[in-house]
């Protein structure tokens, strides 16, 4: 049975307004993974603000993890119910979370959602921890089963929800996709530490449409938010854009399925972006059957750098099996127009597909040095939901771990006939050494004053900045200096270099300058206090 604090009932009979307290929990995510500001949460937390809800995000990624700070936060907040998002490999972790702030505030409910909740709401109501799982797109559904608990309304009826009750999982019907998703306020991005990611060099992410029209066996997307494509006008895609290009990001990612489904709506939006002469580096997700030459053309008007294309394997059987529905040829082909067109391609790989043999994986690496696209590689992860897991058996795949924090894609959690899981893994683990051993040459030249290439000094020097930026995030060093107070503003920056010298070990040049750059790129700034002047985080 619920034990679910309530609003007091003589407010919700007089109709009077409650101020709905929400906090959205963002679990902490690898650094080496380059996370991105949450924006599935600040899409949900700007609905709920819309809808008149209070609403804080705890981006743990950003922030340490601890029971004392989730003590001030119930203590300062006071927040109502706390929801929390995850994929596979940080389920485990938000439950972990979610459960310390129960221990801390008993009354409190909790509620998560996201791809991994959806597909395995039983095994996650079942840990105890969890009120409520809101399943699929989470706006409207999460804002009526607030709506229903306030005033003491029959939950069975808000489609799109799981619970327990009476010792038993109930699902309710599945909620209909939002039709309209232009009903929906942009993303409340005031919410997060954008200024740290910024620092960092990551990108913001925005998306143009919702929906997937494809049907590959090892992905959700179909599944999460439907086969039919939804778009937001073009207008709006613009009007945001413009405004993401206004803060300071060095890179927009456009973060839909597949931005280049629609050719026309493709070009009128890099004609907006054209004619506002917004200048502005940005990526997208495309297929190699979804790129005509023009359109290339125009995206690279519009400051378009990246194209990513998930190519997935290099045997035509594999991507048959997977059902890619696309060739090696028209890979090939994408790959020749993007670098004719100047846009870089930008091509995933996933070892471990049904199918997979030594020698298939050996003609996916020749296949993806020869086409001479700069690559990823994964392993594949059966997630819960995808087709490949449920039918597992029939695609010869065999689950070894449900141990969701071993589900990063960067590790064996399957096998399959044609090559055992550590044959896999040693690939991989081969290959990312062989591109770590290739940097660390390229910055043993360079310090010994040798000429390296153009791209591998950009790289380089990203790489310096992420770690260096990195380290003053994870250790809190803007937060923790102790000069943090100056009557000159001079002194003041010139204490901070010392003191972030001698916390990171780098030079004073070095430090000098990437103040000078977080300065200027509004990710820290000087304030003035009574007592003078002080330095922050924007």
């Amino acid at each position: 049975m619920l034990h679910i604090k309530f609003f007091p009932p003589e407010l919700v009979m007089k109709g009077l307004p409650v101020m709905k307290k929400i906090l959205l929990i963002n679990p902490p995510y690898p650094f080496e993974e380059h996370p991105s500001p949450p924006f599935g949460l600040m899409s949900l937390a700007a609905y709920l603000i819309q809808e008149g809800c209070e609403v804080r995000i705890e981006d743990y990624i950003i922030e340490h993890c601890s029971i004392d700070r989730y003590k001030s936060i119930i203590d300062e907040f006071k927040p109502d119910i706390v929801g929390a998002t995850a994929v596979s490999m940080t389920v485990k972790k938000s439950l972990s979370i979610l459960k310390d702030y129960k221990m801390i505030a008993p009354g409190i409910i909790t509620v998560m959602g996201g791809a991994h909740v959806t597909f395995d709401a039983a095994g996650i109501l079942n840990s105890g921890v969890v009120d409520f799982i809101v399943r699929g797109e989470g706006e409207i559904t999460f804002t009526e089963l607030l709506k229903t608990l306030y005033e003491r309304k029959n939950i069975a009826a808000v489609n799109g929800i799981s619970y327990i009750s009476e010792g038993k999982v109930h699902h309710t019907p599945d909620r209909d996709l939002i039709a309209d998703i232009n009903i929906l306020p942009y993303p409340a991005r005031h919410l997060a530490a954008l200024s740290k990611y910024k620092a960092m060099d990551l990108p913001v992410n925005m998306i143009t449409s919702r929906g997937c029209p494809h049907s590959c066996i090892f992905c959700l997307g179909r599944k999460m938010v439907g086969k039919k494509l939804r778009y937001y006008d073009t207008e709006r895609v613009i009007d945001e854009f413009e405004m993401l290009s206004r803060i300071g990001f060095s890179q927009i990612n456009i973060s839909d399925d597949l931005f280049t489904s629609n050719k026309k709506r493709c070009i009128a939006i890099c004609n907006g972006i054209i004619s506002r002469g917004i200048n502005q580096a940005w990526t997208a997700f495309a297929r190699v059957d979804t790129i005509p030459e023009d359109l290339l053309y125009k995206l690279k008007e519009a400051g378009c750098t990246t194209l990513c294309f998930g190519i997935e394997s290099g045997n035509q059987q594999i991507l048959d099996i997977v059902k890619k529905k696309t060739t090696l040829e028209k890979c090939r082909t994408a790959a020749d127009m993007c670098r004719k067109a100047g846009i870089t391609p930008l091509a995933s790989y996933i070892l471990g597909l049904p199918g997979e043999t030594e020698e298939t994986i050996m003609n996916t690496l020749r296949f993806a040095r020869d086409i001479n696209m700069e690559f990823g590689i994964h392993i594949l992860a059966p997630f819960p939901g995808t087709e490949v897991r449920e039918k597992s058996e029939e695609y010869g795949i065999s689950i070894l771990t449900d141990d969701w924090d071993l589900y990063d894609a960067n590790r064996s959690v399957c096998s399959t006939n044609g090559i055992s899981p550590g044959s896999i893994d040693k690939i991989v683990n081969d290959f990312y050494e062989s591109l770590k051993n290739y940097m660390k040459d390229a910055a043993l030249k360079k310090e010994r004053g040798e000429t390296i290439s153009e791209k591998d000094d950009a790289l380089l020097r990203k790489a310096e900045l992420y770690n260096f930026n990195m380290e003053l995030v994870q250790n809190k060093i803007i937060e923790n200096f102790s000069g943090a107070e100056s009557a000159n503003r001079e002194d003041l920056i010139n204490n901070l270099s010392s003191f972030i010298e001698e916390k990171t070990g780098r030079d004073s040049g070095f430090v000098t300058k990437e103040i000078d750059r977080l300065m200027k790129k509004k990710c820290i700034e000087v304030i003035r206090k009574d007592s003078g002047f002080a330095i922050c985080w924007v």
